[in-house]
């Protein structure tokens, strides 16, 4: 990865932008993502018992118990950081749930991932209307469901929000979930321990989000910005956050929310 003069100068432009170059290195990236793409094949082939265990702290679990109990719909949102998956799992053990699912580039995958990703009480959906419909279905009947809310959406899907400081086009999907059923938007970070420990897990209950657009996809960016602090080498850097999607007319000073 570090031999790609493209992909170090994105790691490096990503690195600056959250003001991270003093505290983590390329090289440090660079082996979280390899150890990201080992670790998930793995997961999905890993029973699920001993997946389970090698969560070794959680942080938060009794909020999220509590909304739960008190029969809201919870809105877990996991960013790509460290081997996120293992969020996933660790919620399916306990409650049913209801995930979006972007079939791979290469059709090959599919089987593979769908049955790493649909077990325990994990449900996975396609990233389309109908996908979106059972979501709000999940929602009403009080159930969780997951998003990873850094992943850059579709035309139309979006808004220019900033994150760490830079106008990055953030999906507007989560605060219409959340303000069409009352749903509990919930941050959940992920990091891998040293040595191969296992992984620790921070659940974090977010206030409600703002009824304008703009700024509510500004808070979305905040609270994915304060779950990177918990493992900021472990981030996916490599991902390119900050891409204009087709058909989407770049941002201007007037859309962005400072």
């Amino acid at each position: 990865m570090l031999w790609s003069r493209g992909m170090r100068n994105r790691l490096t432009d990503n690195l600056t932008t959250a003001r991270l170059t003093g505290r983590v290195s390329l090289r440090e990236v660079a082996e979280s993502v390899g150890q990201l793409a080992v670790e998930t094949a793995a997961l999905w082939k890993t029973p699920d018992e001993l997946a389970l265990s090698r969560v070794r702290r959680v942080e938060g679990w009794d909020e999220v118990l509590a909304l739960r109990a008190g029969g809201r719909g919870l809105i877990f949102l996991t960013p790509h950081l460290a081997t996120f998956e293992i969020a996933s799992l660790f919620i399916g053990a306990e409650m049913p749930m209801t995930v979006m699912f972007r079939a791979p580039r290469v059709a090959w995958a599919e089987p593979m991932m769908r049955a790493g990703r649909d077990r325990l009480q994990i449900k996975s959906v396609p990233a389309d209307i109908s996908g979106i419909r059972a979501m709000l279905r999940a929602l009403r009947r009080g159930e969780p469901i997951g998003l990873l809310p850094d992943q850059v959406p579709t035309r139309g899907d979006g808004l220019w929000a900033p994150f760490f400081g830079r106008p990055a086009y953030t999906m507007s999907l989560v605060k219409k979930f959340s303000k069409t059923t009352g749903g509990a938007p919930v941050m959940v970070a992920c990091k891998r321990l040293p040595e191969g420990q296992g992984y620790a897990l921070k659940f974090d209950v977010l206030a409600p989000f703002s009824d304008a657009s703009e700024i509510a996809g500004a808070e979305l960016n905040a609270a994915v910005e304060r779950a990177i602090e918990f493992a900021p080498a472990q981030y996916l850097w490599t991902y390119n956050r900050y891409k204009v999607p087709a058909d989407v007319a770049d941002p201007s000073p007037s859309t962005i929310v400072l």
